[in-house]
């Protein structure tokens, strides 16, 4: 009788350690995946920060009248004193950005501290066209695309997407508002 107990005793451990082995591996699992979630929601919001502050960067360039830089004949957002160069007289989808194409081409610009746009001139597609700028952390990517509809001659619709990638794939944060002129 004393066999059996011994066997048992012997099962019955092999049966607990399989079971911790389970529960531990569950709960590494599971704070991983925590860990990861929060990463993840901390690069979101980072990247939405960043967004608001590049749609701000433009805000203020309209309103300072700031420089748009080599996107032909526009000089500002509203020229020199006499409205000459102004991107007002400009329609953006015709002139610079051609949705027929695959993948589409936009508009695309980065923003410096003062509000100055700059053209990038290699615009085929999101991350590729947004150029990586120095005051962002490294991961984070932003591009500020300008389009217009109908009333482009009264605003412009500015989009701002900041791109990054981490261990799941890359993500964007995309957000955008109507300028209008300011007279």
């Amino acid at each position: 009788m004393s066999n059996n107990q011994s066997g048992q005793t012997l099962m019955e451990l092999v049966v607990v350690i399989g079971v911790a082995v389970i529960v531990v591996g569950a709960l590494v699992f599971a704070t991983v995946a925590s860990l990861r979630n929060a990463q993840f929601a901390k690069n979101q919001s980072q990247a939405t920060k960043l967004a608001q502050e590049g749609i701000e960067k433009v805000r203020v360039g309209r309103d300072r009248n700031q420089a748009i830089s080599s996107l032909g004949s526009v000089t500002s957002w509203n020229g020199d004193t006499s409205g000459v160069g102004a991107i007002w007289a400009y329609q953006i989808n015709s002139s610079c950005g051609n949705t027929t194409l695959t993948p589409p081409t936009y508009c695309y610009f980065n923003v410096t501290d003062q509000g100055t746009l700059n053209y990038l001139t290699t615009s085929s597609s999101l991350p590729l066209s947004a150029q990586t700028i120095s005051l962002l952390p490294t991961i984070f990517r932003r591009a500020v695309i300008l389009s217009d509809d109908a009333s482009w001659q009264t605003q412009k619709k500015v989009t701002v997407i900041v791109t990054w990638t981490d261990f799941s794939g890359t993500h964007q944060s995309k957000l955008t508002t109507i300028l209008g002129k300011i007279n």
